[in-house]
């Protein structure tokens, strides 16, 4: 009797420490999820650490829900334990069945609390998770914007000066495999990115009729200004889209993109392809460059691999061409470029 009286003691003690704890759980849950997104509030210029709490605060929340679980059913296995040793001195606590009050049956219901609890804890985790992906589309969208931005500001304050080294580049140095292309029948050019004209001007005098697209307000005035013709419409537009109204339901022998893929962020570069396919005729072709070298923040360039390149071209139906690969004709030795004929058949 006296081992029974001691065990009895023993479980009620356990008992009691376990309840206390589970009370400290929501304390926990407040302050973990609180002090992490208050972190997250003052470092949002990181993105790693704010992965890094946002996560801790997802998982940690959802952590703790299991913990109040298992808590919750060691604590009612000490209660049955309990009431079957001394079921005259056990206080039943359970909702009274035949009541007529919904909002005391629901209140004194067995683990009311234990739920109440978790819905908590998995709305903060819930929470924690929005907020997460919420910011990375934002941050996503906002440094493609941005980048975008960043590079048509660059040549809209530097286009007179660009100007003065683009321009003694000749057309036979940028494009010697195309020389005999454009010696041949009139054609139907897009020139994606066409700068200060310069190409744009050489094909026009060629007698082929060139639609020539460029971003910056300043270089579409420098390259109007340098070479006026007959043969070149000028118009703003610019990758991924290029739904202006001067490209709607056309379609061209030739379409080139010189120097323009470094500014188009990487989740945008396959529904470009897409697009010149579209503006590409039967039996024509794209001719596309790519900048390898380092990236330069100041005129809003992304990264980029000739290997995803053509795998992105040959998934937007293009046969894809490599023409070979090129020093950068500004002298910079750690620039290189890499042109791809894009076939559409």
């Amino acid at each position: 009797m006296n081992l029974k009286i001691q065990a009895y003691e023993q479980n009620y003690q356990q008992f009691r420490s376990l309840n206390q704890i589970m009370w400290q759980i929501p304390v926990l849950a407040m302050t973990l999820t609180g002090g992490l997104w208050f972190g997250v509030s003052k470092l949002q210029s990181s993105p790693l650490l704010v992965t890094v709490l946002l996560l801790t605060a997802t998982l940690g929340n959802l952590a703790l829900v299991a913990i109040l679980y298992r808590f919750r059913h060691v604590m009612g296995c000490y209660l049955q334990w309990l009431k079957a040793a001394d079921p005259d001195s056990f206080v039943e606590a359970s909702a009274n069945a035949n009541s007529g009050n919904r909002f005391e049956r629901f209140c004194n219901a067995d683990m009311t609390v234990r739920n109440l609890f978790s819905y908590l804890l998995f709305w903060a985790a819930a929470c924690s998770a929005v907020v997460l992906t919420g910011y990375w589309m934002e941050k996503n969208w906002s440094w493609n914007v941005s980048n975008t931005n960043t590079a048509i500001a660059f040549y809209d304050s530097h286009a007179a000066a660009l100007a003065d080294s683009y321009e003694t580049i000749e057309f036979e140095q940028a494009y010697p495999f195309l020389v005999s292309v454009f010696n041949g029948p009139k054609l139907s050019v897009l020139d994606i990115g066409s700068g200060t004209g310069r190409d744009a001007a050489w094909i026009a005098q060629k007698g082929h009729n060139v639609l020539a697209v460029e971003p910056s307000e300043a270089m579409r005035k420098v390259a109007i200004a340098l070479h006026p013709s007959e043969n070149i419409s000028w118009t703003r537009g610019s990758l991924p889209t290029l739904s202006n109204p001067d490209l709607t339901s056309r379609s061209f022998d030739i379409v080139l993109v010189n120097a323009v893929w470094m500014h188009l962020p990487p989740s945008d570069r396959a529904s470009a392809l897409k697009r010149i396919f579209e503006l590409t005729k039967t039996g024509g072709s794209a001719f596309v460059s790519l900048r390898l070298g380092p990236q330069d923040p100041e005129r809003g360039m992304f990264e980029v691999s000739s290997s995803s390149f053509a795998i992105q071209a040959q998934e937007a139906s293009f046969d894809v061409l490599p023409i070979g690969d090129f020093d950068d004709l500004l002298g910079r030795p750690e620039v290189s470029w890499k042109m791809y004929q894009l076939m559409r058949r």
